[in-house]
Order: C-alpha cells, then structure tokens, then sequence
C-alpha cells in the first residue's frame, strides 16, 4: 500500500494541509501518516503532554474524515500517528524510511522548531533531508489538479529522477507539461533542447504529455507564467541546489502572491543521491555538529542555517 507522511503542525493552516491530504489519499489510494514534532527545548517533553498531543491529532483527522469526505471515502482511508518530541528536521528522514513513505506532503507555510519563516523556507529544508518526493500545499482549500506542469532543465536532468514522477501518475492522473525554457543566447541549442524533451517525455512515459520549448531568460519567472497561462494546479521542479529550490519560495514572490506559490508543488529529489542535513537555528546546528563529531563513518554532510 502506497504511503504519504504528512507533518503538521497546529496552525490554522495544518487543516487545509490534511484535507488536501485525504483528497489524495483516497485518490491514490494511501495510507497517511500524521506526524508531529513537539518542540520542548532542552527540557524533556513529559509523556503525558506528548499523548495529549496525539489526541489532538486525531481529533482533527476525525473531524475532517466525516466533514470534508463521503462515509464511504472516510472509512478507506488508514491513518497512523507519530507524536515525538524534538524538531522536525531533527525526525523526517528517520519517520520517512520508518514508514517507507512514497510522498511527503507538508504545508508551505510550516512551523519547524517553534520557529516562523518565510514560507517554503522550513520545507526548503526538507527537501533535503528526504529522498522521496515532497509536495508543498498553500493555504487554503483546493481540489486535486486537473492540469500539471513540469518545468525543469532536461539537459541536465537525471533520467532516474523521472520514475519518481512516474510512480505518482495514479495520484495525480491529468494532462503533464513538460516545459524547458532557454535564453536568447542559446537559440542555437534549439535541436538539443528539443531532444532532450523528447528523451525526457518518452522516458517519463506518462499517460499524455506535451512538450513546450519557451524562450524566456528568466526560467522561474516564465514558469509562473505558464502555470497561469495554462490554468494549472500543480507545479512539478526538480531543482539541482537547495539554493535553486528557495528561490521558487523568495520572500518576493509571496509578497506579490505569484501564481506559483499559490498552488501546491511538487518537488522531486535532488540529482545526488546524497541528503543533506540541516539545521533550523543555533541550538539544533549545535546537536547536530555533535552527532556528526560522534559518527565513526566518514561524511561531507554540512549544516545549513535557513534564515
């Protein structure tokens, strides 16, 4: 049975977050795992407070189970609950593999740690940390896509990343744009770009894609456009940095409320294989330089501190 790992957290948000989850869940079909990270500081979280905080999971997802779906897509779907103490980023990779998820879906503006940030910036940071791919979901209600697009440079593009996308077609069964923009400069570069669409299209194999070769110098930009353009619902990157991927979640784009951060996106993992580990603030990128010290095997893991 396909799974998705749903973190929350108890904004007012985390309820679009979890509806949006059941809409898939049943789609697909899944299993939703609810995950909650306390965060208690340096003091232990009592077991007592840790149980109440389960109980206040499941008091939403049952309220949303008989409100938001029909009886008969309520009792389908299965959830499991996971309350621990600590920060997220501290857990996902762990509660990933733990429950073999297939997806990750958190919402855009998630609380990690306690702490605010500017939105996407806390599930920038989780990209990294997990190898399945990570949907981010806006606040507000919204219904499953009719229309995606996958906006991506399929030069560069690992074909292994593209069976990743493959395997959510059951999740998210609608028209697929495959969009490669290049700058004026590179009009040359038009047959290579063609066929690495081609390449990347056939490889994909998705129930029904169009190709779309756009000049544009300005690749997030024209991205946005397009969605727009094409009335999608979800936005498919395969960004190759942590870097790249903040910037689909740059304070500006919110501020102007760009079409891309106003619907969910889908972020498949990164070309390396590798995850890194991040750290939200200077206490968590203290722990986590002690569990590195303390490792016997070597690595090139590095702390990250998302401002």
């Amino acid at each position: 049975m396909k799974t998705l790992l749903v973190p929350l957290d108890h904004t007012a948000a985390a309820e679009h977050t979890l509806a949006y989850a059941n809409k898939l869940a049943v789609r697909w079909p899944a299993e939703v795992v609810v995950l909650y990270c306390h965060p208690g500081g340096d003091a232990p979280v009592p077991a007592g407070q840790l149980a109440e905080e389960e109980q206040r999971l499941r008091s939403l997802v049952e309220r949303l189970r008989y409100q938001q779906l029909t009886r008969h897509d309520g009792r389908r779907i299965r959830y499991r609950y996971r309350v621990l103490a600590g920060c997220l980023h501290d857990h996902v990779r762990q509660e990933a593999v733990r429950c073999a998820a297939d997806l990750v879906l958190m919402g855009l503006e998630h609380i990690d740690c306690g702490r605010q940030e500017a939105p996407g910036n806390h599930a920038a940071a989780i990209a990294q940390l997990v190898s399945c791919p990570l949907l981010v979901v806006p606040p507000g209600r919204r219904s499953l896509p009719n229309r995606l697009v996958f906006a991506a440079d399929f030069r560069t593009l690992g074909l292994h990343i593209l069976p990743r996308l493959a395997a959510l077609e059951g999740a998210f069964p609608a028209p697929l744009d495959l969009v490669q923009f290049y700058a004026p400069a590179e009009r040359p570069l038009r047959r290579q770009l063609k066929q690495a669409l081609s390449k990347a299209a056939a490889h994909l194999a998705w129930h029904f894609t169009t190709p779309h070769l756009l000049e544009d110098d300005a690749p997030l930009e024209g991205s946005s456009e397009f969605c727009a353009h094409v009335h999608a619902q979800l936005l498919v990157v395969a960004p190759s940095s942590p870097a790249q991927l903040l910037q689909y979640f740059d304070a500006c784009y919110a501020t102007t409320r760009a079409y891309h951060t106003q619907i969910p996106v889908l972020v498949l993992p990164s070309p390396a294989e590798r995850q890194a580990s991040v750290a939200c603030c200077d206490r968590c990128a203290a722990q986590l330089a002690q569990e590195q010290s303390r490792s016997s095997q070597p690595t090139d893991h590095h702390a990250v501190r998302w401002a």
